[in-house]
């Protein structure tokens, strides 16, 4: 599986993604990064009065936090450790571009989803990525929908729940001294509360939780990053040096190259923000009113996930980290640990539970709605199911269940891309004047 992984994303997947991002970029007049922050103010004021009751419909800023929590998990912390460990300083620089350009991913496919998408919240292709694929694309590849909505199912169980449940595990384990196996009933138990409870629960939780727990970790890393500025300077020199450049080991033969800087932060960039893959439809999509402020809050989901989070991980691993030694959330945990003490190391782990646990509990939405979509039925007995694969995360082998992420984020991409290209450069002009519309009106 490992193998597989590696072939599919070395180098060449992580080079088309870039590309094409760059191409939507281009295409959409970089809307993505001029507009998103600015549309952000405007709808933060009106944060508490624009919820729903309705049935799966979202309010924008609910859907941009609530995303957030399902992006910030355990990519943000063991991913880029182990990017940074794998590539060199210079994957902390293609993990930023991927943000940058799947920013545009995101915004283009909420605004699709919504503009085109059906008005029915009881639909199941309502405020799914499944919706515009039919439409624009079903005639020309008619087994797509099906195909993506299983790999985003199977996207959730893997990378949503098995990783991010073993990843609290492992933690809890060796802090507190837990079995595994009251770990695992543990989080079973916490997932069902919350997941069985339907969308609305899972908004509640997120919104309430989400903005405390990135507040709380951004400012323990300023923190360390503040106290040592001109380690903080130096980390910053050899992301921006090595980029573009290889990096020996103690000047010997051995060191990264310029490949590796570049697969291991996109891969790892991807797998922290999650751009590309179609989800953002399934919580930004989820409101018939505001397709372009939607979609301008999805575009700053990746933004905020990687410019931000995983920028402070990766700067505080390259200013008082062993990165040549350590990886993985291990790396991350004596970072903080070297620059905070015990409160660095307390931080990070409450942190790590909660990203990882917020993250399980939307891929669980997601996963649901592809369930319902390919085979309808009582959703409930799924919820029930999803909880139960978080049971077993914990006993699944850490190698294995990262190289099956790698491999079907690698597999949905390579299904969800080429049709999003055909299909924005079809509603490209009606799309164009609807999100300048948004920001002009």
């Amino acid at each position: 599986m490992e193998l597989l992984a590696s072939w599919i994303w070395n180098p060449l997947l992580s080079l088309i993604y870039l590309e094409i991002g760059v191409l939507f970029l281009f295409l959409t007049r970089g809307a993505a990064l001029r507009n998103s922050f600015s549309v952000l103010k405007k709808s933060w004021g009106n944060r508490w009065n624009n919820g729903s009751s309705r049935e799966r419909h979202i309010s924008p800023t609910d859907a941009f936090i609530t995303a957030l929590a399902a992006g910030i998990g355990v990519g943000n912390l063991a991913g880029v450790g182990t990017a940074i460990h794998l590539g060199g300083p210079g994957a902390l620089f293609w993990m930023w571009m991927s943000a940058l350009t799947g920013a545009s991913f995101r915004m283009c496919s909420a605004y699709i989803s919504v503009r085109h998408g059906p008005k029915d919240p009881k639909s199941p292709l309502f405020a799914t990525p499944m919706a515009y694929i039919e439409q624009f694309a079903g005639h020309l590849w008619p087994g797509y929908a099906p195909l993506l909505a299983g790999l985003i199912m199977f996207q959730g169980l893997v990378s949503g729940n098995l990783i991010q449940a073993n990843s609290i595990a492992h933690a809890v384990t060796n802090e507190l001294g837990f079995s595994m196996f009251i770990v695992a009933s543990v989080l079973f138990a916490a997932v069902s509360i919350v997941v069985v409870g339907g969308i609305k629960s899972i908004v509640n939780f997120s919104v309430a939780s989400a903005p405390f727990m990135v507040l709380a970790y951004v400012l323990a890393g300023l923190v360390i990053l503040i106290s040592n500025p001109e380690g903080t300077l130096r980390a910053v020199g050899l992301v921006f040096g090595h980029a573009f450049s290889p990096y020996s080991i103690g000047g010997g033969v051995a060191g990264y190259t310029i490949m590796q800087s570049i697969q291991f932060g996109v891969s790892r960039g991807v797998f922290s923000h999650f751009s590309g893959l179609g989800i953002a439809p399934f919580l930004h999509g989820a409101n018939n009113d505001h397709p372009a402020q939607g979609a301008y809050l999805a575009a700053l989901v990746p933004l905020v996930d990687t410019l931000i989070v995983c920028s402070i991980t990766g700067l505080v691993i390259l200013t008082v980290g062993d990165w040549h030694g350590l990886t993985g959330a291990f790396l991350t945990v004596t970072a903080f640990q070297t620059g905070l003490g015990g409160v660095g190391r307390i931080v990070v782990f409450v942190c790590l539970g909660m990203f990882a646990f917020t993250t399980i509990v939307n891929w669980a939405y997601f996963s649901e709605r592809c369930y319902e979509y390919l085979w309808g039925g009582n959703v409930v007995v799924y919820r029930w199911f999803f909880a139960g694969v978080t049971f077993c995360g914990p006993f699944f082998p850490v190698a294995l269940v990262w190289s099956m992420a790698d491999v079907v984020i690698g597999l949905i991409l390579i299904v969800h891309l080429p049709l999003l290209t055909y299909i924005v450069l079809r509603t490209l002009p009606s799309m164009l004047k609807g999100l300048h519309g948004s920001t002009t009106g």
